[in-house]
């Protein structure tokens, strides 16, 4: 914990009150602290219907009208996922709504929000059932390596929603254009031309529709990527700083980072399901009729969730490290792209401002929770680049 003359010194770093900066360490460690308790509410509403038995009763319910085989396990699956998302709605209210309006950046309405959430929603629960249909299809196919073809068809899933994305999805919510300022669509052109990838397509997003937050992300595969930029941060950043973040997004394009995402996503989920199966096999064996009958039964859905969304909230510190390392070599690429560190630097220093962003939290926090290195570990970075070597 950083002392108040610390503090004092950090915010005058970063050209922002010391009301400003402890504001944002409010933002940061509250997110945190509700954002873990909403993942282990979602545990602990799984582990509920798994180990109480509510599979079997919800199956033997549907079982009663309707025949078994896919249509049972499609209603089951349906039926599972929506109430998982309204055991959900609280969280996803408190943190995407209310204490975003709090601190000053939400811009929807609580009925803007909520229709923007059960859009999410009906595509999450669709998507979520069809993936459900196809694994039981495959684990009656391959009754003793369902967990390798459910493997499979999770990584096959994450490249295709990867394409979908931004062709389909995306625009649901908010509407996609050329970057409207003349000026600086041609400095972005131009600085795609100099990165190799002169077809690079650049939008800019209508996010002020929803916050005042600002950002920009690349997304896409084959012939959908595109590099996207809020419209907030083209009205709070200089050209300069915008930049070099677009520099920063063509080095995930030119470095191929989300290929290398997705690779490294599918690797290390392969031991998790494994272990996944071997865990369910276990409680199986112990718990014969609280489960169901195997991974082709609807009644072994909560409990294969359960199992796979516990790996994967312990498996956050490895997925958060990699996102680390390929944004750090994504700044690395903007700065030989666009040698200008002090527009990087003040662009970093400008997220504390825009977006409350704690420029330095606790190494702990970084380890566990944050998919980009710090602002300070990044404003450092670019403070030695910019030096002088001796």
């Amino acid at each position: 914990m950083l002392s108040a003359p610390d503090l004092a010194a950090l915010a005058r770093e970063y050209g922002v009150s010391l009301d400003r900066l402890r504001a944002a360490r409010r933002y940061l460690y509250g997110g945190l602290l509700w954002s873990t308790l909403s993942q282990l509410w979602l545990l602990a509403v799984l582990a509920h219907l798994a180990f109480r038995g509510w599979g079997v009763r919800i199956r033997g319910w549907l079982g009663a009208r309707m025949r078994t085989g896919w249509r049972l396990y499609l209603f089951f699956s349906l039926a599972l996922l929506a109430a998982l998302e309204l055991a959900l709605l609280p969280w996803a209210l408190w943190l995407g709504w209310a204490r975003e309006s709090l601190y000053g950046f939400e811009r929807l309405s609580l009925a803007g929000w909520l229709l923007d959430w059960l859009k999410s929603a009906l595509i999450g629960v669709l998507a979520g059932a069809l993936l459900a249909l196809v694994f039981y299809a495959l684990a009656r196919r391959f009754p003793r390596r369902w967990w390798l073809a459910a493997w499979g068809l999770v990584a096959l899933f994450m490249a295709v929603a990867t394409i979908v994305e931004p062709i389909w999805i995306e625009p649901l919510f908010n509407r996609f254009t050329p970057v409207q300022n003349l000026q600086i669509r041609r400095e972005l052109q131009a600085e795609a031309r100099r990165a190799g990838v002169p077809d690079a397509a650049i939008y800019q997003i209508n996010r002020s529709r929803q916050s005042s937050h600002t950002n920009a992300y690349v997304v896409g595969l084959f012939g959908t990527h595109r590099i996207v930029v809020y419209n907030t941060l083209l009205r709070e950043d200089s050209p300069r700083e915008i930049r070099f973040i677009v520099a920063h997004e063509l080095g995930h394009y030119v470095l191929h980072h989300l290929w290398i995402g997705l690779a490294f996503g599918a690797g290390w989920l392969l031991p998790l399901f494994w272990l996944g199966a071997w865990l369910f096999r276990r409680a199986l064996r112990r718990w014969p009729h609280r489960f169901g009958a195997g991974p082709a039964d609807p009644a072994a859905l909560p409990l294969l969730l359960f199992l796979l969304a516990a790996l994967l909230f312990l498996s956050t510190p490895a997925f958060n490290a990699f996102s680390r390392w390929e944004e750090h070599q994504a700044d690395a690429y903007a700065l030989r792209l666009d040698p200008d560190p002090a527009a990087g630097i003040a662009a970093f220093k400008g997220f504390v401002r825009s977006d409350l962003s704690d420029p330095a939290p606790p190494s702990w926090m970084i380890w566990w929770a944050f998919t980009h290195p710090s602002l300070q570990q990044r404003v450092r970075f670019l403070e030695k680049s910019a030096r002088p070597p001796r």
